[in-house]
């Protein structure tokens, strides 16, 4: 499975169901692109879990709800509950321990 890129009006929908990984990001982020081939990675390995990915520039509504101030934001969610959420770049161990 890969990332899919998803726009605000989706988003509800898509966290709803399962465990989904939404990589909160922008187009001009340094660390946003370095992080987003180690979630393209991890979306080859790792079925369990369903991996999206928003742009915050067209994503008030959410980036509000979710207290986004900084990129890259990670929120993990289980059935439409945030259980974690992560600000800055990680590794690919580190986002494996936030989705196990």
């Amino acid at each position: 499975m890969s990332v899919v890129e998803i726009k605000e009006n989706e988003f509800e929908e898509k966290i709803k169901n399962g465990k989904v990984l939404v990589d909160c990001y922008a187009s001009w982020c340094g660390p946003c692109k370095m992080l987003s081939p180690i979630i393209d990675e991890l979306s080859e390995e790792i079925d369990t879990c369903a991996f999206y990915k928003i742009d915050m520039d067209d994503a008030e509504e959410v980036s509000e709800k979710y207290n986004i101030v900084s990129i890259p934001t990670v929120l993990l969610f289980e059935n439409g509950e945030l259980k974690k959420q992560t600000v800055g770049f990680k590794s690919k161990e580190e986002l494996e321990e936030i989705i196990d």
